[in-house]
């Protein structure tokens, strides 16, 4: 029997749970974007996957992200999981030894604004920290400690997300890939209703300036369908 309740008040109707769980993961606008941003993320890693890399991941959660990569004919290579979190990091040792990553990978529990290594990682990838952080002074901070942790010739992977066009009226959206319906049920559902936190919106130029105010140098931005949440890629200049 499935069970039915009222989402917000679009035209008084209500959505099933199985309607809801189909609206999320297939029409959802935040969704689609993250889906984008995660896709973008693994063909970036996969493509500097090469003998002698060293590749961390900060926050790295349960660290699929780098686990799941193809380490074909690679025999030489260090994965880096960085966390403040000690239980994520005990769930990343488990996954390891399931991808028989064990011998490759190494864990800290550390804060990423203070972070104790450099010039010490190939590529850092991170995502689920700017996001969450409104105050721009601490974002360049996080950028500092990303800068001071690659290797020079380093690669950082991060991504951000923008404006809508009723916070900026220079949004950066591309509405003609958004429904507006679908994005006012988003919107119900994950401000109103679940009361989400995901608010530190910024737009790229603020991003590029930021990354370059600290050190960073050919910045490349990989949008996605409706440019709501680019990908970074940017480069510790060789000294």
């Amino acid at each position: 029997m499935e069970h039915q309740y009222r989402v917000g008040g679009i035209n008084a109707q209500d959505c099933t749970l199985k309607e809801l769980e189909k609206f999320i993961l297939e029409r959802n606008p935040h969704v689609l974007a993250t889906q984008q941003r995660y896709i973008n993320f693994g063909k970036i890693l996969q493509n500097y996957v090469q003998e002698d890399i060293v590749f961390a991941s900060l926050p790295c959660g349960i660290m699929r992200d780098l686990l799941q990569l193809d380490f074909t004919g690679v025999e030489n290579f260090r994965l880096v999981g960085i966390d403040i979190d000690h239980e994520s990091l005990e769930l990343a040792k488990k996954l390891a030894v399931e991808y028989g990553l064990s011998p490759k990978v190494e864990f800290h529990q550390e804060d990423a604004w203070n972070l104790p290594f450099e010039d010490e990682f190939t590529l850092l990838n991170s995502h689920g920290l700017n996001v969450y952080e409104p105050d721009d002074k601490k974002v360049s901070e996080l950028y500092q400690q990303f800068f001071k942790v690659l290797i020079p010739g380093g690669v950082l992977v991060t991504s951000f997300t923008t404006k809508s066009p009723d916070v900026d009226p220079n949004s950066e959206w591309n509405m003609s890939q958004i429904n507006s319906e679908d994005l006012l049920l988003s919107n119900i559902i994950f401000f109103d209703v679940l009361d989400v936190k995901f608010t530190a919106f910024r737009n790229s130029l603020t991003t590029k300036i930021q990354l370059q105010t600290v050190g960073f140098d050919e910045i490349e931005l990989i949008w996605d369908n409706a440019n709501i949440f680019p990908t970074v890629v940017a480069r510790k200049p060789k000294k």
